[in-house]
């Protein structure tokens, strides 16, 4: 039984890079290779801003509009995802304790990620108590929180492999 299942992820592996190298995803994955980037205020700056601007965005969809045509769980899931965006920015720029740090690179993630989706879902099939959201892209705000989120989610990926850095000291570039 073990052995089907080394096979069954071998095939799988194998379909993931043949995906990838027909595709040209692996090409760009890969770049991180080649080009990194040792400006730890800098990312972690740019990280903090963008879910300054998520939390942002996220805090005026809640508070603004009129609260009784909305379901109130969609005021508490703007609410938390507006506080969370705030403390991961917090964390993210708080270089002096890498725990937390990287904590807030993950909060971050996870914020963002959950933002990303509940405002496509939302679009693409609908809230329960929203259906008039369904098909709706033409909302400023909402796509500028996307943006924002699929920033922050990208250039966590670039720390993550490496190509830049959040927290000082931990490429070893001169060594």
């Amino acid at each position: 039984m073990v052995e089907t299942g080394r096979a069954e992820t071998s095939g799988g592996r194998e379909r993931l890079h043949a995906a990838l190298r027909y595709s040209g995803v692996g090409k760009l994955l890969r770049l991180y290779r080649y080009f990194a980037f040792d400006l730890p205020r800098l990312t972690s700056g740019a990280g903090a801003l963008l879910l300054l601007g998520t939390a942002a965005a996220r805090l005026h969809q809640a508070v603004t509009g009129h609260p009784a045509d909305r379901p109130g769980y969609v005021a508490a899931c703007l609410v938390v995802l507006a506080s969370g965006a705030f403390l991961a920015a917090v964390g993210v720029v708080a270089g002096a304790r890498r725990v937390l740090t990287r904590a807030g690179w993950v909060l971050g993630s996870l914020v963002s990620a959950v933002s990303a989706a509940g405002y496509l879902v939302g679009r693409v099939a609908g809230l329960p108590g929203l259906p008039e959201l369904q098909g709706r892209w033409d909302y400023p705000l909402g796509t500028a929180s996307l943006i924002l989120a699929g920033g922050f989610l990208a250039l966590h990926v670039s720390v993550l492999t490496g190509m830049n850095v959040a927290v000082p000291d931990t490429r070893h570039w001169h060594h």
